[in-house]
């Protein structure tokens, strides 16, 4: 009998994951559209160097199809972060929250509003509301189309794919955007140390976003990295190693 080929979606490295260690917690989350499969290397780098407990959680209506991403919106993948945020926290003494992209508006967003349970911050890539009008314009146009083509694999490296969507429905990226710009507001509430990493060529997310968020928050502790040889997946992208470094010893100092 011949075997039906693995969908990418069913691959082991495009599911959630946890990686036991000591007391000090990172939860990591991927992008939007995206799978574990994009955070995955650099996960297992940090949890190697660091000893960290290391969590990748899949957000809601990721990982399987786009009509299922249509059935979702922000408050899915805001309760997404916060369930895995709860669970990694019940054994962990602290966590430290960090993602790529649309994970690093969650991460932001959590620890803005939940600041006695997180200890630091990673933005890989974070979006926090700034976009170009032609490309939220679209969105609202009464007879558009139910989707639009995928924003995945922005990758300088040839030959690295990212696990992602093909196409996005328009409705589901109107809820991205009214989470990164009330992520965006909140950023003044943000106090604890954070990790900023950005890709110098963006093809997403506005790399001025970075700065942003640097000069928006409350935070003492304040570190912002340019990221120059990858693109918008730096993850999977020329810089991973490097972005594992700066991630590893980011949580040494946040939990020195």
């Amino acid at each position: 009998m011949k075997q039906m080929p693995i969908a990418p979606f069913d691959l082991p490295q495009a599911q959630p994951f946890l990686l036991e260690g000591s007391d000090i917690g990172f939860l990591f989350f991927h992008g939007f559209t995206s799978t574990p499969q994009s955070v995955r290397e650099v996960a297992l780098a940090v949890h190697a160097a660091s000893g960290a407990t290391v969590s990748c959680p899949l957000l809601a209506g990721h990982g399987k199809d786009p009509a299922a991403l249509a059935q979702t919106g922000q408050s899915d993948w805001v309760g997404s972060a916060e369930a895995a945020l709860e669970t990694l926290s019940a054994r962990c003494a602290r966590v430290i929250v960090g993602g790529l992209s649309l994970g690093a508006t969650l991460s932001l967003n959590l620890a803005a509003r939940m600041p006695d349970k997180i200890h630091g911050v990673v933005s890989i890539n974070g979006s926090t509301g700034l976009y170009r009008p032609e490309v939220v314009a679209p969105l609202y146009e009464p007879q558009g189309a139910a989707f639009i083509s995928g924003i995945g694999s922005d990758i300088a490296e040839p030959g690295t794919t990212e696990i992602c969507y093909d196409r996005i429905p328009r409705e589901t990226l109107k809820e991205r955007f009214l989470l990164t710009n009330a992520t965006g507001a909140l950023l003044p509430l943000i106090r604890q140390p954070i990790l900023i990493l950005q890709s110098r060529r963006d093809n997403v997310v506005d790399p001025q976003n970075a700065p942003r968020i640097a000069t928006s928050v409350a935070s003492s502790d304040i570190q912002l990295g340019w990221l120059e040889r990858s693109y918008h997946v730096a993850t999977l992208d020329y810089d991973r190693g490097l972005i594992a470094e700066r991630i590893t010893e980011f949580l040494r100092r946040c939990t020195a």
